[in-house]
């Protein structure tokens, strides 16, 4: 056997290996947890603000299991339909520590948050979808009037501004 088929063959084992382990671990306390598959992981839930403000800043973003909620004072949004990217949203290969929470999963993805930017833990940021340019097809057309009608990037004044992390309070 070459030395490629030899180390898939390490790896599948080694994936087969880590599945039975947590099968088994989940089936030592049944019921202990109602999060699902794609749900966002507990540490990257809770409040995030801009890098440069304090924990009680009027404008941040909730991070929860199933949702993602927008606020800027009095104004929010909810952002359900959450699912962490799976390993294809990378290079082959990726061996780092970002991780993608991507909103509407199966809809247009008006909001995806990039946890651990440029591999430093805890640097998060969220970037809004834009409005497509040029007339398109009908798809198009409902993707824009619905990004267009969300307005994220102007209710929300934190597109691609760097996130950190606060106690849940």
């Amino acid at each position: 056997m070459n030395d490629e088929l030899m180390q898939a063959a390490v790896d599948r084992l080694r994936r087969c290996v880590a599945i039975s382990c947590l099968l088994a671990v989940a089936g030592l306390a049944p019921g202990v947890s109602s999060a699902g598959p794609n749900d966002a992981p507990a540490q990257f839930r809770g409040p995030w603000v801009p890098a440069k403000a304090t924990c009680d800043s009027p404008i941040r973003m909730v991070v929860g299991a199933d949702r993602l909620t927008l606020v800027n004072g009095k104004d929010t949004e909810d952002l359900g339909g959450v699912e962490m990217a799976g390993p294809g949203y990378f290079a082959p290969g990726y061996r780092g520590i970002m991780a993608v929470l991507l909103t509407e999963f199966s809809g247009d993805q008006p909001a995806v948050v990039t946890f651990n930017v440029g591999e430093k833990k805890g640097a998060t940021q969220v970037e809004f979808a834009p409005v497509m340019p040029g007339k398109g097809n009908a798809q198009q057309a409902k993707y824009n009037a619905h990004i267009s009608k969300l307005d994220l990037a102007k209710r929300f004044p934190f597109d691609k501004v760097p996130l950190k992390k606060c106690a849940a309070g």
